[in-house]
């Protein structure tokens, strides 16, 4: 199929010259999906237009698009003529009524802007979403972008924005009781957040700042655990924060690490496949903190789990199927 994809455009930090690339260059959830999902594509024998990373490199069957608004996106898709749009920028550079099949992955909380034909990351986001029926395709990782390790170092990893909503003080807090420490990576636009937690847990929490490329997957790799311990607080969306998909989870998993979250959204579906949800309220005594640590799944375990579940190719291969289905004309909501 000749598909395009959709791309949400940022600029990359504070450097008005380039823009978030797919894969991006430091903290880019989103990106990490394209890039992921291309790949899986590709190896399906697809050919791509990527739109709204600038940057990105071409390959085979991948041609980068210079565009990043909503009318050169038009005149981009009308060179191109795809067999179907998929829109990952919630109708940014899509028209409500494309010329062209579309279907849309609803990255964020609450009911999507445009509902026709979109595809949620969890059970916990569709229903938040008010749909039913649409159908639901877990964040995809591909093994051969991230390094694996049997053996681990003595820390724990917090990889994200470093935000309320995101469990960032929960993960120090769990990180002493622990008695380990904890290395924060990710941005940090919430620097009074930050420095509370870095006040409060000063042995306990190291801010290392937003990492990419290989220093980002040696710490996936290296982790005793990852810690993702969203909460149902106020996020960057309207409401308490839902988490929505959660593409780390399979990053560190992928990685031979596993996964100690909360149940908050789709953390209740996906954690417990490669290590366990904790209510989003509890905070572990010492003891609690080390039971859970000397429980945890094995590498070997992880890795296999997180292939088969959430691989490139699955993923693909779903994503595919949805595919067809929108370019024979079925719509669904």
């Amino acid at each position: 199929m000749r598909i395009t994809m959709l791309n949400p455009p940022y600029r990359y930090g504070q450097d008005t010259t380039q823009w978030i690339t797919v894969p991006p260059q430091g903290y880019g959830g989103i990106q990490w999906v394209v890039a992921t999902l291309i790949d899986g594509l590709l190896d399906a024998g697809c050919e791509i237009l990527l739109v709204g990373a600038p940057g990105s490199t071409p390959r085979p069957g991948l041609t980068v698009s210079d565009a990043t608004t909503f009318d050169t996106t038009l005149a981009a898709l009308r060179a191109f003529a795809p067999d179907v749009v998929h829109d990952h920028t919630n109708g940014q550079l899509l028209p409500a009524e494309p010329p062209w099949p579309a279907v849309r992955t609803h990255h964020l909380n609450g009911a999507p802007e445009y509902r026709a034909n979109n595809v949620y990351l969890s059970r916990a986001q569709r229903q938040a979403a008010g749909s039913a029926d649409a159908p639901i395709i877990r964040l995809p990782v591909n093994p051969d972008r991230y390094t694996y390790r049997e053996t681990k170092d003595d820390f724990l990893l917090f990889l994200g924005r470093v935000s309320a909503h995101k469990g960032a003080r929960e993960a120090a807090a769990f990180a002493q009781a622990a008695g380990l420490p904890l290395k924060l990576a990710g941005p940090a636009w919430e620097p009074d957040y930050l420095h509370g937690i870095l006040t409060d847990y000063p042995d306990t929490a190291e801010y290392i700042g937003e990492v990419g490329g290989t220093r980002r997957t040696d710490l996936l790799a290296a982790a005793r655990a990852l810690l993702a311990l969203s909460q149902p607080l106020e996020g960057p969306c309207e409401g308490a924060w839902i988490e929505p998909g959660a593409t780390v989870v399979a990053e560190a998993a992928v990685s031979g690490t596993p996964v100690i979250a909360t149940d908050n959204g789709c953390l209740a579906e996906i954690a417990p496949h490669v290590g366990l949800a904790l209510p989003a309220d509890q905070l572990p005594s010492p003891e609690e903190a080390a039971t859970i640590l000397a429980h945890l799944p094995a590498p070997e375990h992880l890795r296999t789990t997180a292939t088969e579940r959430w691989g490139h190719h699955v993923a693909a291969a779903r994503y595919l199927e949805i595919y067809r289905r929108a370019a024979a004309g079925d719509t669904w909501t």
